[in-house]
């Protein structure tokens, strides 16, 4: 049996063709498990971040020391330790929402790790900002929405009846 040219550089096009087939499969696979992966790694980031002592002592001021008609007195009588983890924990509240307004956090993430705490905690963080806002307005001249445009954001989004 001989072959012609023709005949073994159709050969050599289908097996040609079909490697690059596989190598886009095996490509497209690579893909889906380094997003699999990247996904992982952001979820396990915001649960170290949701485990840190110091949100866990902000999500406590939260529930005893932080209500709807919170005032500046009772903001200012927070001890310093309080004022710290309130801070931290809203700053770290905001950031997620940051993240996940432009598209870097997944919505089922946010929903999955801090869901719960914007539904229950969410008023009184934002009565929170406008005390502190209302304190600092004489050395800021930045609206509330500039500095606090994520946590803003989530507490928009998911506020119990939005959901």
């Amino acid at each position: 049996m001989t072959m012609d040219i023709e005949t073994a550089a159709n050969i050599g096009e289908t097996v040609s063709g079909i490697a690059i087939l596989f190598t886009l499969l095996f490509s497209l696979r690579q893909m889906k498990y380094w997003n699999e992966n990247r996904r992982y790694e952001i979820g396990r980031d915001l649960a170290n971040h949701m485990n840190n002592p110091l949100i866990h002592r902000g999500f406590s001021v939260s529930t005893t020391k932080l209500h709807d008609n919170l005032t500046i007195q009772e903001m200012a009588a927070l001890s310093r330790e309080e004022k710290d983890a309130m801070n931290a924990m809203m700053i770290g509240m905001n950031n997620i929402g940051l993240l996940a307004k432009n598209g870097h956090l997944s919505l089922d993430l946010v929903e999955a790790f801090c869901g719960t705490y914007v539904r229950v905690f969410g008023t009184r963080w934002r009565r929170a900002v406008e005390v502190f806002t209302s304190a600092s307005m004489s050395k800021n001249d930045e609206p509330i929405e500039a500095v606090w445009g994520g946590l803003y954001w989530l507490m928009d989004t998911f506020q119990p009846s939005s959901m």
